[in-house]
């Protein structure tokens, strides 16, 4: 794909806005949990895939694992550092474009089917955090769920729906293959991984839909994007 002049322009101010952060430690903040640090670099990342594609995520996501590598090389190998920053751009892309795709066509059937099967996904979720509790727990969450995202897609713009979705994919990228990665090589145990991704992940996600979404359609207006992904 050739990118316009404003692309380029944008990607290269995305990316010095990734090294600044990434290189001056303002993108970390410094918590008190095992990780020791919780992080927005996923940030500009995100909105790289969004609204410049895959490539463009993959390469300003490459210099948020740089950054991480030069921070923490200590406390984990580049291997557990590196691999999952790339991949929030391109997820984060991938996710946008399959999303805005499927919720853009016709209401109803295809939103009651997506939200269902996002809803199992937590119930699965949910399932496996309460399994010494009871079931119930997590039928009843799954099922609350379902009603949200069912009501937020049939009331939301399926561009900022789509957008949403990326945010979250994005940023889960980044918590669910780090500390999976961190758990493999024994970095942290399950128990640790858990606790950081319940702590930082879900509030980094959060941000990540609160920043991302309107950056994105902002950007994408000012570069003239305004067609569906293809």
């Amino acid at each position: 794909m050739k990118l316009t002049t404003r692309e380029i322009t944008m990607a290269g101010i995305l990316g010095a806005i990734t090294i600044i952060l990434g290189f001056t430690y303002l993108g970390y903040i410094t918590v008190p949990t095992p990780a020791g640090a919780a992080t927005f670099m996923h940030i500009p990342v995100i909105i790289s895939g969004i609204v410049l594609g895959v490539k463009i995520g993959a390469l300003v996501g490459s210099i948020f694992g740089i950054s991480a590598i030069y921070y923490f090389l200590s406390i984990a190998p580049i291997w557990v550092l590196f691999p999952a920053r790339p991949l929030i751009g391109v997820f984060a892309a991938l996710s946008f474009q399959f999303f805005y795709k499927f919720l853009g066509k016709e209401k109803g059937k295809r939103y009651i089917f997506l939200s269902l099967i996002l809803s199992v996904i937590f119930f699965l979720m949910f399932f496996w955090v309460f399994r010494n509790y009871n079931i119930i727990i997590a039928l009843l969450l799954s099922f609350i769920i379902a009603i949200i995202i069912f009501y937020f897609l049939i009331k939301t713009d399926p561009l900022i729906s789509s957008m949403t979705f990326a945010s979250i994919i994005g940023s889960m990228t980044n918590t669910v293959i780090t500390l999976g990665l961190a758990v493999i090589f024994k970095i942290f145990n399950f128990q640790q991984a858990l606790s950081i991704g319940i702590l930082q992940g879900i509030p980094e996600a959060i941000v990540a839909v609160f920043l991302c979404v309107p950056i994105s359609i902002f950007l994408r207006r000012f570069i003239g994007t305004t067609k569906k992904p293809t």
